[in-house]
């Protein structure tokens, strides 16, 4: 492979990692945001529109500090990283009338399956300029490795009617795709929409999940095959029925609001995971699970854990 991925675990060769500089990011707040959680919350409705260094310095340097400690990390392992391109003057204003969150979750912006890679349509109306950073990424995917690039339609102005679809909600198992719905990111529309433009050698499932869970990542997570971390408490109808088999570890509801399911997979049982998730991670490294801690609390309180901050754009897997 020269581009693409087919599963949440394989060997990590190339990926784009989000980008914070503590004076772009934004505090933002839409009614749809449901997902937010005491106190990050009440911050977001107070603060919305103002820049987080202004309201809180210390938490936006933290911010910017843990993204480029990851970006170190994983470049440390040897894996290509792109980021994104800083947006200026308009570009970071228009369709944001409610404040933006910077460019920090690289993964929602975007969706990479198979050698699909998809511009993604965000529900958030103050984050669907995000796709124009990583599209000098895609471009170079495309000249270089031959990748197929896709758009989806842009949802409509008041973010009610779809398509939505957001990298966060988009899981890959080989040839099941799973899209997490629950009204505050991806729709059904979005699921059609991906269905067709995979056709018949993919199955696209969507999965139903409580109305305030943001995205399907922060409520599962496929380590390698066989072996899956989940919030039962945050779905509807439970796990898709091709994962009930798998060996589960259960986290609580208020372990997956700390993102417990979001961290970023290296190689086949071989994962980062915010340090705070200390049970998480016991329980991980007792099923031969290589763990590396990194802090990563300063994104966790805006909504976007290690999962939320990087996309692969080359991962090492077969698709059967």
């Amino acid at each position: 492979m020269r581009f693409g991925a087919h599963h949440e675990w394989g060997k990590l060769r190339e990926v784009v990692i989000g980008i914070s500089p503590a004076e772009d990011f934004v505090v933002f707040h839409e009614e749809s945001q449901r997902w937010l959680v005491p106190p990050g919350d009440a911050f977001s409705r107070q603060h919305a529109g103002r820049r987080l260094i202004d309201v809180d310095p210390e938490r936006a340097l933290r911010i910017e500090r843990q993204v480029d400690a990851l970006t170190e990390l994983v470049a440390r392992e040897g894996i290509t990283v792109h980021r994104p391109e800083r947006l200026k003057g308009s570009e970071r204003t228009f369709l944001a009338p409610n404040g933006e969150g910077a460019q920090l979750f690289a993964r929602d912006g975007m969706i990479v399956i198979g050698n699909h890679v998809i511009d993604a349509s965000l529900r958030l109306k103050c984050r669907q300029r995000e796709r124009f950073g990583l599209r000098p990424i895609i471009h170079k995917a495309v000249q270089e490795h031959g990748a197929r690039w896709s758009s989806v339609p842009l949802g409509s102005p008041g973010c009610v009617d779809g398509p939505f679809l957001e990298g966060g909600d988009t899981l890959l198992n080989g040839r099941e795709i799973y899209v997490g719905i629950s009204g505050c990111a991806s729709d059904l529309a979005g699921v059609d929409w991906l269905q067709a433009l995979l056709g018949g050698a993919y199955r696209v499932i969507p999965v139903a999940m409580k109305s305030n869970v943001l995205h399907l990542d922060c409520a599962l997570a496929l380590i390698k095959p066989g072996l899956l971390v989940w919030c039962p408490e945050k779905f509807i109808d439970g796990l898709p029925m091709s994962l009930r088999d798998w060996e589960a570890i259960a986290v609580s509801r208020d372990e997956a609001d700390l993102l417990a399911t979001n961290g970023l997979v290296l190689d086949e049982g071989r994962i980062i995971v915010d340090a705070d998730n200390a049970r998480v991670i016991e329980e991980l490294r007792k099923r031969g699970v290589d763990v590396i801690p990194l802090p990563f609390d300063g994104p966790i309180f805006t909504g976007g854990g290690l999962r939320c901050a990087h996309h692969p754009l080359l991962r090492e897997s077969a698709l059967g």
